[in-house]
């Protein structure tokens, strides 16, 4: 039993896609999906009330607080998150159930594919959202994505879940920070189809060094204040 949090603004383009993806599994047990709106001034709630019940508008508090916010509302032991301008493979939730059938396993990860790939797309994805977080989970660098990760509702509601003191990087700060509560995983046939815009708006570069400077400051411990997601278009994928 697995409830779904997706957290969501201004994403009436992408969030029916998202969905449907959702409600099209292979996944033959109880699942539910919950949606927490950032008080959008587009149709996103308008249009996820169309195709689920569960859903929820709060007071902006980044994709963190959306997604802790789902958790609290959340029913089922396993909590998974994707992001409103994602695709979920068909068989990600019964991956997700079938790596969650190991007692010990608190937190998942899967890779990130590119929706509508150029070929540019298709080597930076491989390369970064794919190989590079599967081979730094062996030296022990946690890195799973808050668009295709799934936690333990106990042990993440024990650690309080994403921190909303950051402003970027707050999935890795968060698998770093649970990592000694239990064991985590990275599944590289755990499947999740992403939007490529960021990258098409900003380029590779920019975002490369934004993530660079980011990863360096978590390292240091110090602040890490990136506005990335208020940088990307409204509407767009």
């Amino acid at each position: 039993m697995i409830s779904v949090i997706i957290p969501a603004k201004n994403e009436e383009v992408g969030i029916g896609p998202t969905i449907l993806s959702l409600k099209n599994q292979d996944f033959k047990g109880e699942y539910e999906i919950i949606l927490v709106d950032g008080n959008s001034s587009d149709r996103t709630v308008e249009i996820a009330k169309k195709h689920i019940k569960d859903v929820y508008v709060q007071t902006p508090k980044g994709p963190a607080g959306a997604r802790n916010y789902g958790a609290e509302k959340a029913k089922y032991e396993i909590i998974a998150f994707i992001d409103a301008d994602c695709i979920a493979r068909r068989d990600w939730l019964s991956r997700i159930a079938k790596n969650f059938e190991d007692k010990k396993l608190i937190g998942l990860g899967g890779i990130l594919k590119p929706s509508e790939p150029r070929l540019i797309d298709t080597f930076m994805f491989t390369l970064f959202s794919n190989w590079w977080v599967r081979v730094s989970s062996y030296f022990g660098l946690w890195q799973l994505y808050g668009n295709n990760c799934a936690y333990r509702k106990k042990e993440f509601l024990k650690v309080k879940g994403f921190s909303t003191a950051v402003s970027f990087f707050e999935d890795t700060e968060l698998s770093m920070r649970i990592r000694k509560d239990g064991r985590l995983k990275v599944d590289g046939n755990l499947v999740v189809y992403t939007s490529t815009r960021r990258f098409k708006q900003k380029g590779y570069a920019k975002v490369f060094r934004q993530n660079t400077m980011a990863f360096i400051n978590f390292l240091r411990g110090s602040k890490i204040d990136t506005p990335y997601f208020e940088t990307i278009k409204k509407g767009q994928l």
